[in-house]
C-alpha cells in the first residue's frame, strides 16, 4: 500500500474527497485519517482507505 499523504484524492461512498490533515492514533482503530468530502468531514482507518482506493 502506498503512503497516504495530506491532499491525496479519494473516492468514498461514490463521493470525491481529499485526505485532510495528519493521521491520529485511536486505540480501537489504529491510525485514523480525516477525509474532507465537500463541507463534511469523515474519519476513516487506513484499512477503509485502502478498500476505497482499490475501487478507483
Amino acid at each position: 500500500m502506498e503512503k497516504i499523504k495530506n491532499g491525496d484524492p479519494i473516492i468514498y461512498q461514490n463521493q470525491e474527497g481529499v485526505v485532510y490533515g495528519r493521521p491520529r492514533e485511536v486505540k480501537s482503530l489504529g491510525l485514523v485519517y480525516t477525509i474532507r468530502i465537500g463541507n463534511d468531514y469523515v474519519k476513516l482507518s487506513s484499512w477503509e482507505i485502502a478498500q476505497a482506493m482499490k475501487i478507483q
